[in-house]
């Protein structure tokens, strides 16, 4: 059996290696995987950190397309977010782009503990719905998921990658997150986690993960 693998690609997902991703993923799903990738949703406006709905900065916005551009030669056949209107909007575009409705989990207006689903419900509220709609996609499907820093790691987690002990860091070269929560998540907002799933296997085939936009400048 080959061995799981995680590679922290250390450039930036643009040009070249886009254009190997965009024809690799279908061919991949052609193999019977299952490909996911991760997205967290770009900078909100924190001037509206107090209302109902914080929605993206313009450099959010245009960091938002820049990531459209950037992933719009992928073949996706799914699009999930998670319950808040950030998360769901960082995807918006490419949604648009493959005529794929975007499903929420869990879902805005249902109910949890009695109280309805809100952009206010907790962002941890997400790990299980999501976590279990992905173990469940069919082999060859290729998922796009916008999601927010609370959850991302602990999304990969139930998803089969290790978190490393308490106190301890990923090695290099091991498929490993180094927490499930965001005590430990990188501040940046560029990154892409693309997961590799053989859904006859409890660990993940491989995990990438990339940056996207080098040399890109946020409007001033």
């Amino acid at each position: 059996m080959a061995k799981s693998a995680w590679y922290r690609i250390p450039f930036y997902f643009v040009g070249l290696s886009a254009l190997l991703i965009s024809t690799a993923l279908p061919s991949l799903a052609q193999g019977g995987l299952v490909s996911i990738v991760i997205v967290r949703h770009p900078e909100t406006d924190t001037s509206q950190s107090d209302k109902p709905v914080v929605p993206l900065s313009e450099v959010g916005r245009a960091r938002a397309a820049l990531l459209a551009h950037t992933l719009k030669d992928i073949k996706f056949t799914h699009m999930f977010a998670s319950h808040t209107t950030r998360s769901r909007d960082a995807i918006t575009e490419l949604a648009a782009i493959h005529n794929l409705a975007i499903v929420q989990l869990p879902q805005p207006g249902s109910m949890i503990d009695g109280k309805p689903v809100t952009d206010q419900t907790s962002r941890r509220a997400p790990i299980e719905p999501l976590s279990k709609a992905l173990m469940e996609l069919p082999a060859g499907s290729v998922a796009l998921v916008g999601l927010n820093s609370e959850n991302i790691y602990a999304i990969l987690n139930r998803l089969g990658v290790p978190r490393a002990a308490e106190g301890q860091s990923c090695s290099r070269g091991s498929m490993c997150v180094p927490c499930d929560s965001n005590s430990c998540f990188p501040a940046e907002f560029d990154h892409v986690w693309h997961l590799l799933r053989d859904k006859a296997r409890k660990e993940p085939v491989a995990l990438f993960e990339f940056r996207y936009g080098a040399g890109w400048k946020a409007p001033q």
